[in-house]
């Protein structure tokens, strides 16, 4: 999922001192809620149910003018499969800020029904270098317990403001597995399209098209669209 946080310090850059202090001033908690629709999940390269609705809550606290602890949690439900698949997370990660580069550590759990993937923790670090305000790039290594695996994934993300209360992002990269659910090496490949229109000065809508690709004769090949409602409270 892309972070929505990431969304708002865009919008922040964006938006005038006056607007600025109005955004703060409708946020005293700092908790994002998310809700959202996309015609198929995909998770790791692998399709796990049709037409699902997602939920998610999301916040961070600074430790100081480096360190942030953010933590959320997310559930998402699938109403186009024959099943009862649906899937609950929740992740805590430290992260170390600066002007040039960003890194930290992940940690979290994950929790399916009605599919092949297995329950477990996850946990590793990451890393993002700013190239300047519009483009990062990204990496992350994760062991996966519930398919007892390594996986890593490597990204560049853009993104570009059309006007004040609108911007453009794309999102694409590649991941690479060590026997990941009969999965080894290059595994997939992804990039995502997305548009986001401020409502509010706390409110945004966001459109999104995506596409997975599988590197990897196991992995499953997918085009998919939908879109997120964002509110930060």
């Amino acid at each position: 999922m892309l972070r929505a946080t990431m969304k708002y310090a865009v919008w922040l850059t964006m938006l005038p001192a006056l607007a600025w202090a109005e955004v703060e001033s409708n946020i005293p908690w700092g908790v994002e809620a998310v809700t959202g629709y996309r015609s198929e999940s995909v998770h790791r390269g692998f399709i796990l149910a049709d037409d699902v609705f997602d939920f998610q809550l999301e916040s961070e606290v600074a430790l100081s003018n480096e360190w942030s602890v953010n933590f959320g949690a997310w559930y998402a439900t699938g109403t186009g499969t024959d099943n009862d698949y649906s899937e609950f997370s929740g992740f805590v990660e430290l992260r170390y800020d600066t002007d040039q580069w960003s890194a930290g550590w992940a940690l979290g759990y994950r929790d399916f029904t009605e599919t092949f993937m297995q329950d477990g923790w996850e946990t590793g670090p990451f890393f993002s270098w700013h190239f300047n305000e519009d483009l990062d790039l990204n990496g992350r290594l994760l062991y996966d317990e519930g398919a007892e695996s390594m996986y890593g994934t490597i990204d560049l993300s853009w993104s570009k403001a059309i006007n004040p209360k609108s911007f453009v992002a794309v999102k694409g990269g590649f991941s690479f597995v060590d026997d990941f659910y009969g999965s080894e090496g290059l595994h997939a490949a992804e990039m995502r399209l997305s548009y986001t229109y401020l409502v509010a000065p706390n409110v945004s809508f966001t459109p999104f098209v995506g596409t997975s690709l599988g590197l990897d004769d196991v992995v499953d090949d997918s085009l998919y669209g939908g879109v997120w409602f964002e509110v930060i409270f």
